[in-house]
């Protein structure tokens, strides 16, 4: 079951200036580019992080960005090849791999954080609003990471696999058409200042939704991906 057709041509900085709500400035942190373009109502709540930064034990002003990185890829970088959507009903969809996220991992948390939302978007497929690979919310204020590797953690929504009738729990991987096409994976963590958001499978647009009024600080990284496999993806 093939679900892409034409892909569209994105280069990594155009994705992220069509992503980008502002630079959230908090007391913990800087949040980078995020869906704002796609998703405008989450940019009152941008404008709403207070502007900071520490010090240094010299006085002067130094910056620490709200980031998230990945021991698994870097950003802008290909993904590894086993996080491939794969396992029951992947066959259908034309991928084989192990279906596995990679790990990620944030520091320099915005002040006022009780909790997080990642969402996992290819806005290279052909589909309004993208097509949702990783849905998870709820996450304590306190985390520093999501493990990956097919530990499911915290409260994992739906995702387009989900709602194209194929069930998935957790990560739901990427399977673009294998036409050698580059797909760009945007990671993106939102930090909150709610502790719960209520419901659980929210889909993609059910969080951006909930989480509007919440977001103080976010930040992103890019993952690639591409079919066939070719020596080094």
């Amino acid at each position: 079951m093939r679900i892409f057709t034409a892909p569209r041509h994105w280069s990594r900085r155009t994705l992220v200036s069509a992503t980008a709500l502002t630079v959230l400035l908090g007391a913990g942190g800087v949040g980078s580019a995020t869906a704002a373009a796609a998703h405008p109502g989450l940019a009152e709540s941008a404008h709403r992080a207070a502007a900071s930064s520490n010090t240094d034990s010299v006085g002067s002003a130094t910056l620490t960005p709200f980031t998230v990185l990945s021991p698994d890829f870097r950003d802008g970088g290909p993904l590894p090849v086993w996080t491939e959507f794969g396992g029951t009903y992947a066959a259908e969809a034309g991928c084989f791999g192990k279906n596995l996220a990679p790990e990620l991992d944030w520091r320099n948390v915005p002040s006022g954080t009780q909790s997080f939302a990642l969402l996992v978007n290819d806005m290279d497929a052909p589909l309004s609003g993208g097509w949702h690979h990783w849905v998870v919310y709820n996450i304590p204020g306190t985390a520093h990471e999501l493990e990956g590797h097919g530990v499911l953690q915290y409260t994992q929504g739906s995702t387009s696999w989900d709602v194209n009738g194929i069930p998935v729990v957790g990560w739901g991987g990427p399977c673009p058409p294998a036409d050698g096409q580059t797909h760009h994976y945007i990671f993106t963590l939102y930090a909150l200042s709610t502790a719960t958001l209520s419901g659980d499978s929210l889909t993609y647009e059910q969080v951006l939704s909930a989480i509007t009024p919440y977001v103080v600080g976010s930040t992103v990284i890019i993952g690639t991906f591409r079919l066939p496999l070719r020596s080094g993806s």
